[in-house]
């Protein structure tokens, strides 16, 4: 028959100490002398002793679970994030409890609920709609801590943080005109989400600045390979096709290099292309696609200090953090003979 399993009681008596002691250097609530630390660590680890973490949660009035709410696992972007945030919290003491929305921001709304109800310490949420999703979690903002993560809703005073897009979409049309392509197409996603909207607005933004350097094509859609070849199919069918596509992310992009491909057309002699992510696909797509890097590590890093820092203090105001994205240059939209940026500085003295 098993032996039980080993009790504070277990430890105290073997390390000649109190129970309570036991518990203040296993919880680090308060400090203990170094020598009784050493001998309660140690017949810890001769006993094979385990915490009741259920006991524990309820005395400190915690979980020590996180919930997590994405989009979707369809696009590697989350899959990415999502192990950083298991990584980063499992060596804080938490665990990582995940759902996701389907892009459905109904599924999301019920989602939330449960995770709230399951009474996690606090929440990550990559909202799916920028409008819809607003109730779901500022709802849950007032009974949690919550930081929206990579995507956001509007109107709603809640911690967030992302990557400045805009900036984003402008390293990568500057580099397209420092190529001298002149008809740009911009093929993004659906502008319900925060990202959708954010990369499509700054295309735009920057096709009524620069006019005069370049023409604008558009096709909004979603986030997939299948609409990028859709796209792609319709784009090289006009009878002026463009000469470069920027896309919302790399699956639209590896759908049109597929396109291309199919096609006869060359990228990157007749068309450039470039993605927006820099998932792992990005690199192992022939060509390679240029892209634009999200620094994963650090978003995802960022958000968890936030929602911490949230938990200590409900009342302190939100915080809005936009980090810097980088221009990784490779096979479909290669170097220029021209210093990146001097088409932007042209344009935007015209």
């Amino acid at each position: 028959m098993a032996s039980e399993r080993p009790s504070i009681h277990d430890v105290a008596a073997a390390a000649g100490v109190s129970p309570a002691t036991v518990s203040r250097v296993l919880t680090g609530a308060r400090s203990v002398r170094p020598d009784s630390a050493k001998v309660v660590l140690e017949a810890v680890a001769r006993l094979g002793y385990r915490p009741n973490q259920l006991g524990r949660a309820l005395r400190r009035q915690t979980t020590q679970v996180i919930g997590m709410i994405v989009p979707s696992v369809d696009n590697p972007f989350f899959p990415l994030v999502i192990q950083v945030a298991e990584r980063r919290l499992r060596e804080r003491g938490f665990a990582l409890l995940l759902s996701t929305s389907g892009d459905d921001p109904d599924v999301e709304a019920e989602r939330v609920e449960m995770l709230v109800d399951r009474q996690v310490d606090g929440l990550l949420i990559s909202p799916c709609d920028r409008s819809t999703s607003a109730a779901a979690v500022l709802d849950a903002s007032r009974r949690v801590p919550l930081v929206q993560i990579d995507r956001a809703v509007g109107g709603v005073d809640c911690d967030f943080v992302g990557v400045d897009d805009r900036e984003g979409i402008k390293l990568l049309v500057t580099h397209a005109l420092s190529l001298r392509r002149r008809r740009i197409a911009y093929v993004g996603g659906d502008e319900r989400s925060w990202s959708g909207w954010e990369r499509h607005t700054a295309f735009a933004g920057l096709a009524e600045r620069w006019r005069s350097s370049f023409t604008s094509i558009v096709r909004l859609g979603e986030f997939s390979e299948h609409w990028g070849r859709l796209a792609a199919e319709e784009l090289f069918a006009l009878p002026d096709p463009p000469d470069a596509v920027i896309c919302g992310n790399d699956l639209i992009a590896v759908g049109v290099v597929e396109v291309c491909e199919r096609r006869g057309i060359k990228v990157p002699d007749e068309v450039v292309v470039s993605g927006y992510d820099d998932i792992g696909l990005a690199r192992m797509c022939r060509p390679s696609l240029t892209t634009v890097r999200q620094p994963i590590n650090e978003l995802t890093e960022q958000a968890i200090d936030l929602l911490l820092t949230r938990a200590r203090d409900r009342d302190r105001p939100a915080s809005k953090l936009l980090l810097q994205t980088k221009l990784i240059v490779r096979q479909s939209m290669p170097l220029s003979d021209l210093p990146v940026g001097i088409a932007a500085r042209q344009s935007s003295q015209s």
